[in-house]
Formats: structure tokens, sequence, C-alpha cells
């Protein structure tokens, strides 16, 4: 039996950080001995692997970058896996230094964004990668970046899309909402990368237009000079019950399963987690045009693509959906839940990982 020590920084309510405990849950039903090892002190996902009966291991003495290489090698020595997986980019770093320094162990990478530039700190993370025995991306638009981008390491590249826990995403036909006025679900922390003041334009736009819309977004609020941006451009809206900030929820499902309509406004996705568990839960969905989302949901036929750096396309793809009748937007979830049951099932994904180990 196989031992898998399973790196992250912290177990916070991010998407990394639900794949990869979903992952450490999945590994150790198929009979591998798995622990879980984190060393930033955000446990969001915690009781999840506690209920599950997956070990995990903080590393206070890890809590200063410089101390980090030390405490998981220490850790790494003590344990001795069979395999080390990392889900974040400080951990592979660490990893990969082990390996280049003789630590025997292998070692699988993961690519949980989409590299933007090509700057020395790039360049520097996929030196390091040559210590990698594959590199799992989780978007075809990064497995293709690094390939075309660093050749030699074309052939440890692996792409495997993260999954969907279709039980409990799910759609409610006691809660699904069919408001007269259209409730849009957003999900993503107020960072750049999400674009919300442009999406908060957009959506003034289409009030300002003459159409009901509500947007309610979960993610956290850092407070920081883009968190104040933010809040800044939801002044411009006539009321502030048209757009609600709301910490993150625990029990998201409940929450797309109450609105009408998901919406992605990003500039740059890696593998978009809340895309799919929305389409799960039977939602239509809008969505900038970036990364895997054009293959992972159908223009037209599910909902509409936009182009995330324009306010008015946008707004444009916002009215064509609520222009809608009713019925052809429950046509458009029914068809979001399709193509998550035929191409992201926890069931392809626990495969292809076993495939590698």
């Amino acid at each position: 039996m196989k031992r898998i020590l399973c790196l992250i920084e912290n177990l916070g309510s991010g998407g990394a950080e639900r794949q990869l405990t979903c992952l450490a849950v999945l590994l150790k039903q198929k009979g591998y001995e798995v622990e879980v090892c984190y060393y930033i002190k955000k446990e969001f996902y915690l009781p999840y692997l506690q209920e599950n009966r997956v070990d995990s291991c903080f590393l206070p003495e890890a809590s200063s970058p410089q101390s980090r290489f030390f405490a998981l090698r220490k850790h790494i020595k003590s344990y001795k896996p069979d395999v080390v997986l990392s889900y974040s980019v400080s951990t592979s770093l660490i990893a990969c230094l082990l390996k280049a320094c003789g630590a025997k162990f292998h070692l699988i990478v993961s690519e949980r964004s989409t590299t933007q530039c090509l700057d020395k700190r790039e360049k520097l993370k996929f030196f390091f990668y040559r210590w990698a025995n594959f590199i799992v991306s989780n978007s075809h638009f990064q497995g293709q970046f690094i390939i075309r981008n660093c050749p030699g390491l074309s052939a440890k590249v692996k792409v495997i899309t993260n999954f969907v826990d279709t039980d409990k995403f799910k759609p409610n036909h006691e809660m699904i909402s069919r408001h007269s006025d259209v409730r849009m679900i957003c999900v993503g922390s107020l960072m750049r990368p999400k674009n919300v003041p442009s999406f908060v334009e957009a959506v003034n736009k289409v009030i300002r237009d003459g159409y009901r819309l509500y947007v309610d977004w979960y993610g956290k609020d850092l407070g920081d000079d883009y968190s104040k941006e933010v809040h800044d451009k939801l002044k411009m809206l006539p009321s502030e019950e048209y757009f609600v900030l709301h910490t993150p929820s625990d029990s998201i499902h409940n929450e797309y399963c109450n609105a009408d309509v998901f919406c992605l406004p990003s500039i740059y996705e890696g593998f978009p987690n809340v895309l799919c568990e929305a389409m799960s839960c039977g939602l239509p969905v809008l969505c900038s045009s970036v990364s895997d989302v054009p293959r992972i949901m159908e223009d037209g036929v599910n909902g509409f693509l936009f182009n995330p750096l324009s306010v008015d396309d946008m707004a444009s793809a916002i009215e064509r959906f609520l222009d809608l009748p009713l019925e052809k937007r429950m046509e458009m979830g029914v068809r979001s839940r399709e193509i998550v049951l035929a191409s992201f099932s926890a069931e392809d994904f626990i495969n292809s990982y076993c495939e590698l180990l």
C-alpha cells in the first residue's frame, strides 16, 4: 500500500484546498495511506478531513518562509512517503528542492492556475519542476502553455481536470428559485483576477437599461485597496439591494439552488470549480471566455460567453439571458447538469490520479 503525503499551504476555503482535501478522501477510499500536511493555520476544510478519517498534520514550526524547507524536510523524513503530492507553488518548490538534494520519493506537482506572464519567477518555478515526476495541470490551457514554453517538461505534463461532487452539488427542486426579478450568484474572493469593478459597471448598465437584476456575491473581502475599489464602484448602483457582498458560505450548494443564473466575470482562471459546481446544481451560466471555460460550457446552449475586458459585452450577455423566456432558461439549467455528469465525475478524477500513482 502506497503512502501518500499531500502538501498544501493551508486548508482555507479556496478551490485548490477543496480539491486537495477531496482528493485525499478519495485516495483513502481507494486504499492508500494518506496524510494532508499544511503550515498556515487556515482550517476551513479540516472538519471534512476529520469526518472522513484522513490524517492531517499542521507544522507550526514552518510559519516563516525561512523555516519551511527544514520543517518539511524533517516531516517528510519522518513520515517516509512513497509519493508527495503538492497542490501549492511554495510546497512544490520546496519538494523539488528536496528531491534535488537527494530525497527519495516520487513527486507530483500541481498547476492550479494559468500563467499570465513568463517572468523570472515563473521560469524559476518551471526550472525546478525538472525534479518532479509528473506535472498535473487542472486545465488544458495551462498544460498546453507548459508544453509550448518548456518543451523539456512536456513528457511530465498530465491534464486532470477538477471534479464535482454531484451528490452534494445537485438541483434541489424544492429550493430552485424562479423569481420574477432574476437573482444572479457569483462566487470568488474580491481579488483583481475576479474582475469585480468592471462586473459592477456591467450590472449597473443592465439596471439602467431597465432590467431587474439582483446579484449575490459570495467570497472573502480582503480589506485591501482592491476591495476599496469594489466598494466604491458599488456606490454607483441605484440601491445597495441590487448587489450584496456575502462572506464565504459553507453551504454554497444551497445558495446556488436559490439563484436563477451563475456568472463568472474573471479576467483569467485556472479551472473554475465554482462554474462546474453551479452547473451541477442546474444553473444556466454567463462566463468570461478565458482558459478552459469554453471547453466546460456550451455557448448558446447552457449559457453565454463574453469578453471580460468589455463592460458592454458583459452587459450584453446578461441582457441576452434576461430576454430569454423562462422555459429556455430552465432548459439551459438542465443541460448544465448533463455536461457535469458526463465530464467531471469524481470517479474519472480519482482513476486518473491512481494511474499516475
